[in-house]
């Protein structure tokens, strides 16, 4: 009986100390990550990719809200002539933010850093992307006031209340770490599908 229990407690205790070495393993010499001696380890951080920021679309929100800003045919019919036009001078841009986002999706090397020509090639693309989504929010703003001079000021009043509401809502999403940008980084722009 006593050879049966000590079995027993021997294999318990090689059991435990296969599984502890497995997760010191892991975890690396005393906790350190992986070790490669005193105060280094390996950088296992990735590199950001580019991210195209949100922004509000508010010609797109008065189509989103027509009913509740109570927007007359003829408005509705104006704002839509607006958009499309807003749309075609913007997807080229789009495009283009589209194609540099795919472009650097992965983000930089897991090991080491980046080469030089790759930090070069970040910082270009962030100037582009800066300047791309500067170019269309200047057409999204000019748009806007056109598509604002169209309505009423209660209609305008509430307008306003939608796009601060659609502002705020990014900026939340941007502040917890969510904010990713969408394909085509407008809020309030119905899906182009």
């Amino acid at each position: 009986m006593r050879i049966v229990e000590t079995g027993r407690i021997v294999r318990a205790l090689a059991f435990l100390c296969v599984a502890s070495s497995g997760a010191i393993a892991q975890r690396g010499v005393a906790g350190r990550g992986m070790g490669m001696g005193r105060g280094r380890s390996i950088d296992m951080t990735r590199e950001s990719p580019i991210v195209v920021p949100k922004f509000v679309n508010a010609v797109n929100l008065l189509i989103e809200h027509r009913q509740d800003l109570a927007l007359s045919d003829t408005q509705f019919v104006q704002v839509i002539a607006m958009k499309r036009a807003l749309d075609s001078t913007n997807a080229p841009l789009m495009r283009k933010l589209d194609s540099v986002q795919r472009l650097f999706k992965g983000g930089g090397p897991l090991f080491g850093d980046p080469s030089p020509g790759r930090r070069d090639s970040l910082a270009t693309a962030r100037a582009l992307v800066q300047e791309t989504v500067g170019n269309v929010r200047e057409n999204v703003s000019v748009g806007r006031d056109k598509a604002y001079s169209l309505l009423s000021y209660p209609q305008r009043t509430k307008a306003q209340e939608f796009e601060d509401k659609a502002e705020k809502a990014i900026a939340d999403e941007s502040q917890h770490g969510r904010g990713k940008g969408g394909s085509d980084g407008a809020f309030g722009r119905p899906p182009t599908y």
